[in-house]
């Protein structure tokens, strides 16, 4: 049945994801808060490669034999805003290391975790703010710079806040739910 419908997808474009679907978190002081205001925030991939010609064959190999990442961020400035008055702490106060570090959680609402009613996919990062440039613009105060990956990647899943229905805020969990763990030991055990 899956694989069916897997096919009518490919055949008919079904399931586009949209740019909304995918939502990033910060954590400030011991919470995670929706990234709001952001204009631009794009993510790429650093890789480092190991490439090899064997003599007996008429292509070349490579393999990635690293990776890390960077999100570059535009945003426009509002006042109450915990992720912005970080953001903003880093900029103004000129912030080094640690100082300069905070988790962020992309969640992908487009990845519900099956079987577990508001539960989503979720991977958290440690990244460095590395601020670019602050009051571009001629509207809204602007900040930009990037999130550079300092640490690896976390799976996990988010499901809301305490006191939160509008995905404002979220609780982040490492790994897969409970029920989830307990089917793959089932599963596992009968191969």
């Amino acid at each position: 049945m899956a694989e069916a419908k897997t096919l009518q997808n490919l055949k008919e474009f079904k399931g586009l994801v949209l740019r909304a679907d995918v939502v990033s978190f910060m954590e400030v002081q011991d919470k995670y808060y929706r990234m709001k205001g952001f204009t631009d925030l794009p993510t790429s991939k650093e890789t480092e490669e190991y490439s090899r010609k064997y003599v007996d064959e008429k292509s070349e190999r490579t393999a990635v034999t690293g990776m890390t990442s960077t999100t570059d961020f535009t945003l426009d400035r509002y006042k109450d805003n915990p992720v912005h008055d970080r953001i903003q702490e880093v900029f103004d106060k000129e912030q080094l290391a640690d100082d300069a570090t905070v988790n962020i959680v992309v969640v992908d609402f487009a990845k519900p975790i099956e079987g577990q009613e508001g539960k989503f996919y979720a991977i958290k990062r440690n990244h460095t703010i590395v601020p670019d440039s602050a009051g571009d613009g001629t509207d809204a105060y602007q900040y930009s710079g990037s999130f550079k990956a300092n640490g690896p990647s976390i799976e996990g899943y988010a499901e809301l806040g305490d006191k939160d229905s509008d995905w404002l805020t979220i609780k982040f969990t490492e790994g897969k739910p409970a029920a989830d763990k307990a089917s793959e030991t089932t599963s596992g055990k009968n191969s």
